[in-house]
């Protein structure tokens, strides 16, 4: 038997991680403009808005001269497996901070109360759209210094 049928594959997780790394590594721009760019493309991808994530990321990553690749990168922090946690997660926190109270029952349809409906469905998309862009902040800003660490130590180490 070959020696290489017996080595163990990596997993696809690992390859995927090896695969962005060199791709970061080998941007020819300064570290603080790759972040830049993953940060705003971290806080387009918390906004509910799917679709628009890409464009919105672009746009910004231009505002703040930010690299436009990572910027793509970032806004996948929000995906098929990440929309519904992240935006429930968004969600409570815009009720907390807007002082919002709406429990189940609430969400529940009255057929008699069109207008009342409608009334609800803007405070939760209010809600929504605020918790968003609250946790965009602080996620984009825990992506920039924690993309700037991961690439002055690996340029630091040459891997």
């Amino acid at each position: 038997m070959n020696k290489k049928q017996f080595r163990k594959k990596d997993s696809l997780w690992k390859r995927y991680g090896k695969y962005y790394k060199w791709k970061l590594l080998r941007l020819r721009e300064h570290p603080h403009k790759i972040a830049r760019g993953f940060a705003v493309g971290v806080f387009s991808g918390c906004l509910p808005l799917m679709g628009l994530q890409f464009l919105i990321s672009l746009l910004l990553a231009f505002i703040v001269r930010g690299n436009k690749f990572t910027a793509l990168m970032g806004t996948w922090i929000s995906n098929p497996f990440t929309y519904v946690p992240l935006f429930i997660f968004n969600f409570h926190v815009g009720k907390i901070i807007l002082g919002f109270f709406i429990s189940n029952q609430d969400l529940q349809f009255n057929w008699q109360s069109w207008r009342e409906f409608a009334q609800m469905g803007t405070e939760i998309t209010v809600t929504l759209l605020f918790g968003s862009v609250i946790v965009g902040i602080v996620f984009a800003t825990i992506a920039y210094h924690f993309i700037l660490h991961l690439l002055y130590h690996w340029k630091k180490n040459k891997l």
